[in-house]
This record gives structure tokens, C-alpha cells and sequence, in this order.
């Protein structure tokens, strides 16, 4: 059986062998810390403010976390994120084993990680297409999407029932762990010498180049502002499913890790068949068919009251949100000079900040009224601003 193309070079072998243990945690915090909010509060609105903390900070410290990836080796970069990353997970066993945990101290550890996050994933992501050559580049892209897909098929339901077995603290332990082996593969690996220039100009001047270019490049600009139209109507419905897994399907902290896991199953099927191409064509268009689709399956489980139908709506959506995201990545990736990468990758993840502002005022309505209706109207505006955005005409220069 024939390797797929990025997975021929050991640097790159080395890299995700490390983020499939630390993202596998990852997952496995992200159902300890949300069913540790619904436990603390039963309010779909904090459910949605803690969304909100996760991603807003992007606002802010991802044009900032782009300059700095554009400026600095972007190894030591992501090392010093993981430590801090270690630390933030350490706190958070700590007050749950000393019985002290409050709302306020998750609200806390999730705008610091979120803030590391912002600086550290712009410098991670330029970081895996430089460990390939070019024409390896959207192997890497694909097969870095389906090594996080597949931690988010095998986290959560770990999670989920590591939870039920040996509690919350515990699963954090375990999290810390996989951070170590993460942090070991990160000190073998030796990138090729990165071209990345060291910057004289201040930061604002920096963060201005990178919208000064999306504006002069019509096609990244459709590509990033479809994104931040599906992070902010379609991505904040993962903050309700705690929700649905309690209220609607009546399936508990072990169901709710499997429907955590559906969208990563669907994601994993079709990474998998994205991690051998070397190109594709009409990119543009398989961006808005995929962006259509997530709606479309986002509105369907909003509306189903059965298990059985909303495991695979919910690998549907995990499936169209994946492909949508790595084609806006390879399109970036095509366009973009290298001096202006980490900018333009730092810009494109803030579509995870427009989905905090999504999760914060989905929160808002669905303490109104009821929250399968909240989603269910998100997903038909995700659907009609995708379908709009591609239409703004274009400003010759």
C-alpha cells in the first residue's frame, strides 16, 4: 500500500504521531470541562458563555499570534504553548480534587488557553505544511485534519466514559500525559530552516499588512469570510450538545461523548480521502457545496428527537466542516506568500472567534426559547450567507 505523499517524510511523521496523543486529551478535557459547566449551572446560556471565552480571545491575539508566527521560529513556539497548556490542565485537576472548583474558575482556565491558543495556532499550522515540500502540501493539510478528526472520534468517547469510571480529575491527569508525549516529539523534530524574517516593525504595522492583503486578494478574502459565516451561525451548535444529550435524546455523559465523536467519524472518512491528493480542482466550488451541506445537516439534527438519526447527521456535519476548512486552508496556502502565511492563517482561525460570538448569542436566545429552535434558525442563516458571500462583487485595483 502506497503512503500517502506527507506521510514519506519523518518530520512530519513525527509531528502528528505527538498531536494525536495531545489532541486525544484534548477532547477528553473538552467533555470533563462542559459537562462540568452543565453540572455547575444547567443553563444553556453558560454553555454558550463558555464558548464564548474559548474563542473570543481570537479577536484580539490571533492577528497578534500571526505576526509573532511570522517573526519567530515556530517550534519553540508551539513547545512553550504546550507547557502552558500542561500548567492550565494541572490548575484544573487540582481545584476539582481539592473539591473547590467554581463556574469562575473554568471561565478563568478557558480564556487563558484560549489566549495561548490565539498565538501559538497560526505558528502550528504554518509549521506543518513547512515539514513537507510544496507538492506535499495538501497531503499534510488533509492527513493534519484527520489525525485532530480522528482524536475527536476516540477522545470524547474515552472521555465520556473515563468520566463515568474514575472521574474528572482523573481524565485530566491522563490529559497531562498526552501533553508530555507531545512535548517529547516536538524536541526531535528539526524543521528544515524556516524562511520567516525577522520583524523591525511594530506589531500593528505587521497586523495591517495581513488585512491590507486579504482586502487586495478577492479570493482569500471570499474564502476567509465564508468561514467566519459558518463559525459563527454553524460551528456554536457543539456548545448545546450537552443539551441535546440530556434534554432531548436522554443519553447522559456517556452518550453525549459519542455524539461528541459522530462529527469526527465523518471527518476522519473524508480526510482520509483528501490525504492523497496533491490537487484539486474548482476548490472554490467544493467550498461552498461543503459549507451548504453543514448547514443543511446542522438545521436536520436540530430538529430530530432520535439518537439513531442524529449520530450520523452529526458525522455529516463533522465531514462538510472538515472539508470546507481544509480547502479554505489549501487555497490560503496556494495564495499566500510565505512572508505572509502566519498573518493569513492567523486570520483565517478567527472564524473560531466569530463562532464564540455565535455560541454567546445562540446562549442568549436559547434561554428564550427553546434550544433545537435556536439552532435550527442559526443553521438556515449559516446556509443563506454562504451561499450570498461568494456573490460580493468584486473591486478591480
Amino acid at each position: 500500500m502506497k503512503l500517502p505523499p506527507a506521510l514519506r517524510h519523518r518530520e512530519f511523521r513525527l509531528f502528528a504521531s505527538g498531536y494525536l496523543f495531545a489532541e486525544t486529551g484534548e477532547y477528553i478535557h473538552f467533555i470533563v470541562q462542559n459537562w462540568l459547566v452543565w453540572e455547575l449551572t444547567h443553563s444553556a446560556f453558560y454553555l454558550g458563555l463558555i464558548g464564548f471565552c474559548e474563542f473570543a480571545p481570537r479577536f484580539i491575539f490571533g492577528p497578534i499570534g500571526g505576526v509573532i508566527a511570522d517573526r519567530m521560529d515556530r517550534l519553540k513556539l508551539l513547545i512553550a504553548a504546550r507547557v502552558l497548556n500542561l500548567l492550565q490542565t494541572l490548575i484544573f485537576a487540582f481545584l476539582i480534587f481539592a473539591g473547590l472548583l467554581q463556574l469562575w474558575h473554568i471561565v478563568v482556565l478557558v480564556i487563558f488557553m484560549a489566549i495561548v491558543s490565539s498565538v501559538s495556532t497560526a505558528a502550528q499550522q504554518v509549521l506543518v505544511v513547512s515539514l513537507v515540500p510544496q507538492d506535499s502540501v495538501m497531503s499534510a493539510l488533509a492527513l493534519h485534519s484527520t489525525t485532530h478528526n480522528l482524536t475527536k472520534v476516540v477522545g470524547p468517547s474515552i472521555g465520556g466514559v473515563l468520566f463515568a469510571m474514575i472521574g474528572a480529575g482523573n481524565c485530566l491527569l491522563i490529559q497531562s500525559f498526552t501533553i508530555l508525549l507531545m512535548l517529547v516529539t516536538l524536541f526531535f523534530i528539526r524543521p528544515p530552516a524556516s524562511p520567516f524574517r525577522r520583524g523591525d516593525g511594530n506589531f500593528v504595522t505587521e497586523i495591517g499588512e495581513g488585512f491590507s492583503y486579504l482586502r487586495q486578494n478577492h479570493r482569500v478574502l471570499i474564502t476567509i469570510l465564508t468561514t467566519y459565516s459558518n463559525g459563527f451561525f454553524g460551528i456554536s451548535y457543539t456548545q448545546f450538545l450537552p443539551y441535546f444529550a440530556q434534554e432531548v435524546m436522554r443519553v447522559g455523559a456517556t452518550g453525549y461523548g459519542f455524539m461528541v465523536s459522530a462529527p469526527g467519524v465523518g471527518a476522519v472518512a473524508v480526510s482520509f480521502l483528501l490525504s492523497s491528493r496533491t490537487k484539486l480542482r474548482g476548490m472554490r466550488r467544493l467550498l461552498l457545496g461543503a459549507s451548504l451541506i453543514y448547514a443543511a445537516a446542522i438545521f436536520l439534527f436540530a430538529v430530530s428527537p432520535f439518537m439513531f438519526l442524529s449520530i450520523p447527521l452529526l458525522a455529516v456535519i463533522g465531514a462538510m466542516q472538515m472539508s470546507y476548512r481544509v480547502l479554505a486552508r489549501a487555497i490560503i496556502q496556494e495564495e499566500t506568500p510565505n512572508y505572509l502565511l502566519g498573518r493569513a492563517m492567523s486570520l483565517f482561525f478567527m472564524d473560531r472567534g466569530f463562532g464564540s460570538l455565535g455560541a454567546l448569542a445562540l446562549g442568549a436566545f436559547a434561554a428564550i426559547f427553546p434550544v433545537p429552535f435556536a439552532v435550527a434558525g442559526s443553521a438556515v442563516l449559516s446556509g443563506l450567507t454562504a451561499w450570498a458571500i461568494p456573490r460580493i462583487p468584486v473591486k478591480r485595483r
